[in-house]
C-alpha cells in the first residue's frame, strides 16, 4: 500500500511494506543537517567503501542545489538520492540503500518521492545516469534506456529518461 502525504507543504511518501517487517518507508527531503550528514554517511558506505568510488568523484558541487531526500524506517535513516533540477528537465541521482535494507522497496519508495517532487515543480522530463547493473528496477519504474555504455567512476552506466504529464 501506498499514499503520498502533504504535511506543512512538505511531500512525505510512505510506503507500507507487507514483507516480513510490518514498518513503513518514510521518504521526506532533508530538512536537517542530521539528515544530511546520515544521507552522506549512506552515500560513503555504498559508494565508497562498497563500490570504491574515490571521495572526490562521490561528493561534488551539486550536492550544495540538489534536493536531496532519506528514507527512513522507524527512526532510522537508512536510504537516500538527490533531485536536480535543470532546465527542462531534473535528474535523479545518488540513490544508496544500506546493504541490509535491500530488496525490500526502499530505492522504489525514494525514487516515487523524487518523482512526485519533480512532478510537483512542473518537470515532466527525468533523466538519470543508471549502473548497469540497476537497469531492470529503472525500467520497472518507467524509465528507457536512451545511451550506450559510460564509464562513470570506474562503473558501467547507460543513461535513461522518463517522461511524465
Amino acid at each position: 500500500m501506498r499514499e503520498l502525504l502533504g504535511s506543512g507543504g512538505a511531500l512525505v511518501y510512505k510506503r507500507v511494506s507487507m514483507e516480513h517487517h510490518p514498518s513503513a518507508v518514510a521518504v521526506r527531503p532533508v530538512e536537517s543537517k542530521g539528515d544530511r550528514d546520515a544521507a552522506f554517511w549512506i552515500r560513503q558506505r555504498v559508494f565508497q567503501d562498497e563500490q570504491k568510488v574515490p571521495p572526490e568523484l562521490e561528493f561534488d558541487a551539486d550536492d550544495e542545489t540538489a534536493m536531496h531526500f532519506v528514507a527512513v524506517i522507524d527512526g532510522e535513516v537508512i536510504g537516500t538520492g538527490r533531485l536536480m533540477q535543470y532546465e527542462g528537465y531534473a535528474k535523479v541521482g545518488r540513490m544508496a540503500v544500506l546493504r541490509d535494507r535491500r530488496r525490500r522497496g526502499v530505492g522504489r519508495a525514494l525514487l516515487e518521492a523524487m518523482i512526485a517532487e519533480a512532478a510537483r515543480r512542473g518537470v515532466t522530463h527525468l533523466v538519470l545516469h543508471a549502473q548497469v547493473q540497476a537497469i531492470g528496477f529503472y525500467q520497472r519504474c518507467g524509465f528507457s534506456v536512451t545511451s550506450d555504455e559510460f564509464d562513470e567512476a570506474g562503473i558501467p552506466h547507460r543513461r535513461m529518461e522518463r517522461n511524465q504529464k
